[in-house]
């Protein structure tokens, strides 16, 4: 059977997995070949049938996999050995992404072709980071211009934007940096606003914020490098000012919380009103945010008590010890800084790490969620405490002092180990086989219970 020669040109998006069309999506599922680029997230390509050749052909700066006329011979000869040719591209196609030339190639050389437009990161990747390329009052237009033309040099169209009021958005311009300083201080923009963005909407990105005159020490100081995006603009602004809104949103609502835990604690302050419950964590599964002493040392509380637990961790770093625990028993540890996404299919949260700000945002999105969250050494953000356990066999003793001291739990729990004898183990799991030999009804065979084991408790 002759097959049907075809190209089509996808858009990948700017590099989250989600941010593809659902068009873009049902076609990768019926390609029979896919070639595509280094900026292409991977995860893409679990949408790819199982029998489909997958192709890499990514192009950083200074290393190829294939030159350009390659590709565009390796689409054509697959295209009419195979069939439906996919050529997965980053951002649009469009933009900057030769996708016209591989187009042209493909219908002079008898293939059909097709394109599914993708959402372009000179758009997306700014607005991943609440930087808008237009506003009311800052900005009525933007320039999307190549850093690097196809000589090497930069574009002339930089020194001609330089001279507008519009947002500048440059890709592909790490390497140019000095130069388009150079143009917009020529031009007296030395304060005007700067972002550069890198790895835009990937759990890598990293942001650099600071003016014509400051991004190049920005650009040193957070080592921020290619593939990355070039924001000037008023808009930049933008970003700053919602993240003073948040803040003075926040700040309030912390203090309606703090203010409500107050009230409710004054109700009975005298008493402990917490409900004591033994959780089978194995069947659990726990989550806690944070890879310093006090994670480890929740950790190790934790697993001393329920060996079995199941737990994941989530900090951009962890102790050595931290390690050594985790080989240990049924922990995972994931090197990432938090994310709501990791609150999925969890049941129990512990928050430790030495930032507030994370901390409550932790409490927040677990309260949203219905989750139960711990926030260490701070009482009005947990849900449950991990107090003082005895533990003798079957026999289990938690002790709380309502979050007030840790340290008397500690000292109640060093007491009881040792008031308890060792034996009070083998005395539970003779009651329970006694039990099962006593005959009557359920209110018989507590009183026979009690009778037996009232000498226990007798002064």
């Amino acid at each position: 059977m002759r097959v049907q020669p075809k190209l089509t040109i996808i858009g990948a998006g700017p590099g989250d997995a989600e941010l593809i069309t659902l068009k873009a999506i049902n076609t990768l599922k019926v390609a029979d070949v896919i070639l595509y680029d280094a900026l292409v997230n991977p995860d893409l390509l679990k949408y790819a049938r199982p029998n489909a050749e997958l192709i890499f052909v990514g192009k950083r700066r200074g290393c190829y996999h294939y030159q350009q006329e390659q590709i565009n011979e390796l689409i054509v000869a697959r295209g009419k050995s195979h069939g439906h040719v996919v050529r997965l591209k980053g951002g649009d196609p469009f933009v900057f992404g030769r996708g016209a030339e591989e187009m042209e190639y493909a219908a002079e050389n008898g293939l059909e072709v097709a394109m599914i437009p993708g959402i372009s990161s000179s758009m997306a990747v700014p607005a991943s980071q609440n930087v808008p390329l237009t506003k009311r009052g800052s900005s009525e237009s933007f320039w999307v211009i190549t850093g690097t033309t196809k000589q090497h040099k930069l574009s002339e169209d930089v020194a001609l934007a330089a001279k507008s009021s519009a947002t500048v958005v440059i890709l592909m311009g790490m390497g140019k940096l000095s130069e388009i300083v150079s143009l917009f201080q020529k031009e007296g923009k030395n304060s005007l606003p700067v972002a550069i963005i890198q790895d835009g909407t990937t759990k890598r990105e990293k942001i650099g914020v600071g003016t014509v005159d400051t991004i190049e020490g920005v650009v040193a100081k957070e080592q921020l490098s290619n593939p990355a995006i070039i924001v000037l603009g008023e808009v930049v602004k933008h970003r700053a000012k919602i993240q003073e809104i948040q803040e003075e949103v926040l700040a309030k609502s912390d203090k309606v919380v703090s203010e409500k835990v107050v009230k409710s604690n004054k109700i009975d302050e005298g008493r402990n009103n917490l409900y004591p419950v033994f959780l089978k964590v194995k069947q659990l599964e726990v989550l806690i945010v944070g890879g310093g002493f006090v994670a480890e040392e929740k950790l190790t509380f934790l697993l001393k008590s329920s060996p079995d637990a199941k737990v994941t961790m989530v900090s951009p770093m962890f102790r050595e010890g931290t390690r050594i625990i985790a080989n240990r028993g049924n922990v995972t540890l994931i090197e990432d800084t938090y994310d709501v996404s990791y609150l999925e299919g969890k049941h129990m949260v512990i928050a430790t790490t030495d930032k507030p700000e994370i901390n409550v945002e932790v409490y927040k999105d677990c309260r949203a969620q219905n989750i139960l969250v711990n926030v260490a050494d701070n009482p009005p953000y947990c849900d449950f405490y991990m107090g003082g356990i005895v533990t003798k066999g079957n026999v289990k003793i938690a002790i709380s002092t309502n979050g007030k001291s840790p340290t008397t739990a500690k000292r109640l729990r060093q007491f009881f180990e040792e008031v308890i004898p060792d034996k009070i183990d083998d005395l539970v799991k003779n009651l329970n086989d006694y039990r099962k030999t006593i005959k009557g009804n359920f209110e018989q065979k507590v009183e026979q219970l009690n009778e037996f084991t009232k000498s226990l408790v007798e002064k």
